[in-house]
């Protein structure tokens, strides 16, 4: 497998729609925020870092259920990409995230690290429960904050 069909494998088995409304939705709440350039790199960085933990870990947790469905449009039930590569860039991504909440100081970096939490809390389990809905309005309750609370001074 060349490096470019596990890229775009890993592409596609991210998320990408919601992996990237969320961190377009957090950019323009640092813009709101008034963010510094730097601040606001940062806050976008750590968000896009969650959000793809979040979506690989997803479909790293579900492909025995897709194959199993013979989903061909999830790249690791296709086929498409191994299962341990997919988690492996999960665990990574949940690394990036927790170094880069630490650059954005604690209040901050402590919201942020909540939201990444929330999803992985999602996927782990609470997706099957009466309170799946739970993770959601928490992360997203949360992500305003994660830019407000990024300032300097946070507020």
């Amino acid at each position: 497998m060349t490096l470019g069909a596990v890229t775009r494998a890993l592409a596609l088995s991210c998320h990408p729609i919601p992996c990237l409304a969320v961190t377009a939705i957090s950019a323009g709440l640092c813009a709101v925020a008034w963010l510094t350039i730097g601040t606001a790199a940062l806050v976008t960085a750590t968000v896009l870092a969650g959000q793809l933990s979040i979506g690989w870990s997803n479909d790293y947790l579900d492909a025995p259920r897709d194959r199993a469905a013979g989903r061909a449009d999830k790249p690791i039930a296709a086929g498409q990409v191994g299962r341990h590569v997919v988690g492996s860039a999960a665990l990574i991504a949940l690394a990036a995230t927790v170094v880069l909440c630490g650059f954005l100081g604690w209040p901050g970096g402590l919201a942020a690290l909540g939201t990444a939490l929330c999803g992985w809390a999602y996927n782990l389990g609470m997706k099957g429960t009466a309170l799946s809905w739970l993770p959601y309005a928490i992360a997203f309750g949360f992500l305003p904050a994660v830019a407000t609370l990024s300032a300097d001074p946070p507020r």
